[in-house]
């Protein structure tokens, strides 16, 4: 556990960095905000060494902190989440998005590896989560130019839009 605490920091510090280098800032606070509490606990139990000193500042600089940051629905980072490590596309297919969840989070997105109606459940899953907490992100069908199938879709600007209060 010691060692995810490090290494969270570490992330977090370096993502930092990368964002006062120039970096694409949204993707990258999408992370120091999931890492934040871990890093915060370790720079905590790093500091309550009787050697050394507590430093001035309690936190790095340049990462996003605040109530905003903290009470991001987990849903809303999830989604993010999945499209930052696709690259941040225009759009994602629920597909995609569901392949992503599974991964990120095994024991609430990959119950339905499988089954026939896994798109269906995940989909639902997202609905919930998103009405829970008063998110309204549209899902959309593609276009049967792009894709003759029309797969259900999430738009990037929709999830930034509507969780601008969070952002």
């Amino acid at each position: 556990m010691a060692a995810l605490h490090t290494a969270s920091t570490q992330v977090a510090e370096l993502a930092a960095q990368a964002i006062a280098a120039g970096a694409p800032a949204p993707s990258l606070t999408d992370i120091l905000t999931l890492l934040e509490p871990i890093a915060s606990q370790d720079r905590s139990r790093a500091w309550q060494s009787p050697v050394a000193p507590r430093p001035e500042a309690a936190q790095p600089p340049n990462i996003p902190t605040g109530k905003a940051l903290r009470s991001r629905p987990p849903i809303l980072c999830h989604l993010l989440g999945t499209f930052a490590a696709h690259g941040d596309p225009e759009w994602l297919t629920m597909t995609q998005i569901a392949d992503h969840l599974a991964v990120a989070d095994p024991p609430t997105w990959n119950r339905w590896e499988g089954q026939q109606n896994r798109l269906i459940m995940v989909g639902r899953t997202i609905r919930s989560a998103l009405q829970r907490t008063k998110l309204n992100i549209a899902q959309e069908r593609l276009s049967g130019a792009i894709d003759p199938k029309r797969p259900t879709i999430y738009k990037l600007t929709s999830i930034r839009s509507a969780g601008g209060d969070f952002l």
